[in-house]
């Protein structure tokens, strides 16, 4: 098999992941330095990605070697492992899956499963410093928090996977609270009254040590927030949900005892980039995309627009409560196009009563329009349009 065989051999072992104990003792058996390496747990609705990438950028500016675990990819397998903002060669992800093949057969490894095995084994195997690991779904089931951590961090919480995590807030408030540890300091960027109590209740029962993460003063002037933080006051020009991720990534190692100043602060501002998140694919003229894959992100989307001259084109896979999604982006009034991609999971769009593309209309359009174009929605949509503009 080639790698890209290997790849597909990978991805198609999709199912629920083993129990904790025996994912854990494995660990234990075949990489038991991975005990020794110290980590930083990321779990949420949303923001798990940015602010993981946050903590990460923060940790090296701080002068560390650090690696990032993230799900899904974009483009790429290969982007779910990285060390210092670069993600793992052909070389060593086919290097590292022959070597650990015939375990994850035997076993019975899930996708989710061998990803992170493996980039626990590259982690090691390259000494980095810390490595910050991002929940694949859930939390108290989910393959990393089999593992030991110096913090766990809990983003927010909204309505997503309930047919496992469960139908309320509290039900998935619960799960996603489940990655915290004894002893171990526990960060939370959650707002919803019913659901802190939920969080506040599992920290008392895990003796967890509980910080709630409170955004600084903001001054909004034009598209720039003027943030109120620490010595010093920093120059914001991301989205405003992204100040909420990193305002969590900073107070998270701010209680590890980090020492962070602005000079540090700022530069991590001006160098942050996130792939697929308010990303300009093209300026002139504009295409934007964003993978606000859920309401929670939606919601977040058409907050930092409040409006937009242009089109928008949206498509979501079919556990997502589409219906909401239209209705928060009817809100930018503007014309909104869905766009049918190549997914078994794709919601049903012509239940939704609006105009529909297939993708090589959509990509023919983005080529001759002169209007400002928004894609949005599932994160393998979004991916696909990257991919279009890649080979472009």
């Amino acid at each position: 098999m080639n790698l890209q065989e290997k790849i597909q051999e990978m991805e198609s072992k999709k199912s629920r992941n083993m129990d904790l104990d025996s994912f854990r003792k494995i660990l234990d058996q075949k990489i038991p330095d991975h005990r020794k390496l110290p980590k930083i747990q990321v779990a949420g609705t949303n923001g798990k990605g940015s602010t993981s990438t946050w903590l990460s950028l923060l940790l090296e500016k701080s002068g560390l070697k650090v690696g990032l675990f993230t799900s899904p990819h974009l483009i790429v397998h290969n982007e779910r492992i990285q060390i210092q903002k670069k993600m793992i060669s052909d070389s060593d992800l086919e290097r590292l899956y022959d070597r650990y093949r015939s375990l994850f057969l035997e076993k019975g490894f899930t996708m989710f499963e061998m990803d992170l095995f493996l980039a626990l084994a590259y982690f090691l195997e390259n000494r980095v410093d810390i490595a910050i690991i991002e929940v694949g779904l859930g939390g108290r089931l989910d393959a990393s928090t089999a593992l030991d951590y110096k913090a766990t961090v809990l983003t927010n919480i909204g309505l997503e996977h309930m047919e496992i995590l469960g139908d309320t807030l509290e039900q998935i408030a619960y799960e996603k609270s489940g990655i915290f540890k004894t002893g171990v300091l526990a960060v939370c960027g959650v707002e919803q009254p019913e659901c802190q109590k939920v969080i506040d209740q599992r920290a008392r029962e895990k003796r967890a040590l509980l910080y709630y993460s409170y955004m600084p003063e903001v001054v909004q002037k034009g598209k720039k927030y003027f943030v109120y933080y620490l010595d010093g006051v920093l120059v914001f020009d991301k989205p405003y949900y992204q100040l909420k991720n990193f305002i969590l990534a900073c107070d998270t190692l701010y209680h590890l005892n980090f020492r962070l100043h602005y000079p540090l602060l700022q530069e991590t501002i001006d160098d942050f980039h996130f792939s697929g998140r308010c990303m300009p694919l093209r300026k002139r003229p504009l295409v934007l995309v964003d993978g606000a894959h859920n309401v929670h992100g939606i919601q977040a989307l058409v907050s930092s627009l409040k409006t937009w001259r242009g089109q928008i084109y949206f498509s979501v896979l079919k556990e997502k409560d589409a219906p909401h999604m239209i209705e928060l982006l009817k809100t930018l009034k503007a014309p909104i196009t869905l766009v049918d991609f190549e997914s078994d999971r794709l919601y049903p769009l012509k239940n939704l009563g609006l105009p529909i593309l297939s993708m090589d209309a959509l990509k023919k359009r983005l080529q001759e329009t002169h209007e400002p174009s928004l894609v949005c929605g599932s994160l393998y949509f979004v991916a696909e349009v990257m991919k279009q503009f890649n080979r472009s």
